[in-house]
């Protein structure tokens, strides 16, 4: 028991200092990484391209330079560079064909930042979530919903699936449907719901966006209508909620009413 004491002071004797001096680089070298990694992002080169490339960026300098901090720290504490560079190439192979999908997030993350489908603070719909684009790594897309939810999209998953940008164009169209009942004079309801539209100082007009009141349809209970009307972008959902409360007015001021279903019901004996 004494010599298996004596073994491990003498280890530290000779090896403590090392040890010591590698726990200081990796903490002091960590801090000033993350430092230096917000100076970068903040110098006027970076700060000039998309928001989306510099969050990539950011991303994956951060990561190349603690990976290269952490093989500085092993050869500090002992670890032959050929034996750390064999470990990190088996690693590599197994983590590789583990998790195949990091890779094609890495790859689809390039191809994203190479297309550009969307940019930072755009709404936009991938894979079934509808959200505004908050950031974007080198693994993930990071949508934030209408309802305040975060959602981390894998990059493969996103450059190989169906992305619906609705910010990308200055004009969005407000399409609302409802059913009045069989009868209704058509001629009389286009002509008050668009008026109501021109009125509203979110709803665009002109030759190319005019407001637009058509039978989309025949249901059991009535005519199907179409409301159509344009606005900028920003304001589509204000609008939106406008023309809604807006038709409900002109229905009740013109005693127009909406059909209900009615169900028949019969009691067999």
């Amino acid at each position: 028991m004494e010599a298996f004491l004596n073994k491990i002071l003498e280890y530290l004797a000779t090896a403590g200092v090392r040890i010591l001096c590698g726990i200081v680089i990796l903490i002091v070298g960590w801090i000033l990484i993350t430092k230096l990694v917000k100076t970068f992002e903040k110098t006027k080169k970076i700060q000039k391209l998309d928001k989306t490339v510099r969050a990539f960026t950011k991303s994956a300098l951060n990561i190349t330079l603690k990976t290269l901090l952490i093989i500085l720290v092993a050869s500090i504490f002992g670890v032959p560079m050929t034996t750390f560079v064999a470990i990190i190439t088996a690693a590599s192979l197994a983590i590789g064909l583990a998790l195949q999908g990091g890779l094609s997030n890495i790859a689809g993350g390039i191809i994203l930042l190479i297309i550009k489908p969307f940019k930072i603070g755009d709404f936009v719909s991938i894979d079934g979530a509808d959200g505004t684009v908050t950031d974007m790594n080198i693994f993930y897309t990071v949508l934030t919903t209408v309802d305040g939810k975060r959602v981390d999209i894998p990059n493969g998953t996103v450059a190989g699936g169906k992305i619906v940008n609705y910010s990308v164009e200055k004009y969005r169209r407000i399409d609302i449907s409802f059913v009045v009942p069989h009868g209704t004079d058509i001629s009389k309801l286009a002509p008050l719901l668009t008026d109501m539209a021109k009125a509203n100082s979110l709803i665009f007009v002109d030759d190319d966006h005019l407001p637009m009141v058509k039978v989309g349809g025949y249901e059991e209970d009535g005519l199907k209508i179409d409301f159509r009307t344009w606005t900028e972008n920003g304001n589509y959902w204000p609008a939106f909620y406008a023309m809604n409360e807006g038709a409900r007015l002109v229905f009740n001021a013109n005693n127009i009413k909406l059909s209900s279903r009615q169900f028949n019901l019969r009691i067999e004996k």
